[in-house]
């Protein structure tokens, strides 16, 4: 959990939006030296990202701002909302229309992915796995990866589910991203923990 400093810092950016450093020095009154630290390891962590921004004639000064991961450290009822609007749809006979949207939502996902592996330099295992990871990471899942090259496997374990509360209501989810891992990489892909029963992450084994 982030904490101290650095979560005045990501509150300080959910408020403004985006942040420069001198702007965060005068808000915050911290060195510029531990707030720069504070930001590249945040930066490194994923949570926030930089940009140049330009204002009148000058040099674009610096900005940070939050990603995905950085937003998802601050309450949502979405989730929940979606939640509730799927038990709707399945209470009006609509259940077809749930699994419709699910369904084209993980082919979108399977075909993007596919793309960004095409367009990679060169047809490797750790090529697919990094553009992966970083989808995951851009999408909550709080990746992690071992490549055992002896065995010729891959594990990914997803250490948190951003469709948690829509799992309360549907599993259908957690059927697509396994079929998707299989579709990606090997049919014999084979998820071995599930977060929805009680296990602390979500793991697959896949054969490379």
């Amino acid at each position: 959990m982030i904490s101290g400093s650095k979560k005045e810092l990501l509150d300080l950016i959910k408020r403004t939006g985006t942040l420069s450093m001198d702007d965060a020095v005068e808000q915050l009154e911290l060195a510029k030296t531990t707030l720069r630290e504070h930001l590249l390891q945040l930066e490194r962590d994923g949570y926030v990202e930089r940009d140049y921004v330009r204002s009148g004639r000058g040099r674009p000064s610096l900005h940070y701002q939050l990603t995905s991961r950085g937003n998802s450290l601050f309450p949502s009822s979405e989730s929940a909302l979606i939640r509730e609007m799927i038990s709707y749809l399945k209470s009006q006979g609509k259940e077809e229309t749930v699994e419709d949207f699910f369904e084209t939502f993980w082919e979108d996902r399977l075909i993007n992915t596919r793309k960004k592996i095409a367009d990679a330099p060169a047809d490797k295992p750790e090529v697919r796995v990094q553009i992966l990871m970083d989808m995951l990471d851009k999408e909550g899942f709080m990746p992690e990866y071992h490549m055992d090259e002896e065995a010729d496997t891959l594990t990914v374990k997803e250490c948190n589910c951003p469709f948690s509360e829509v799992v309360k209501e549907t599993r259908l989810p957690c059927k697509l991203e396994e079929l998707f891992y299989k579709k990606l990489f090997n049919e014999n892909a084979e998820r071995t923990t599930y977060i929805a029963e009680g296990d602390y992450s979500c793991t697959y084994n896949i054969p490379l």
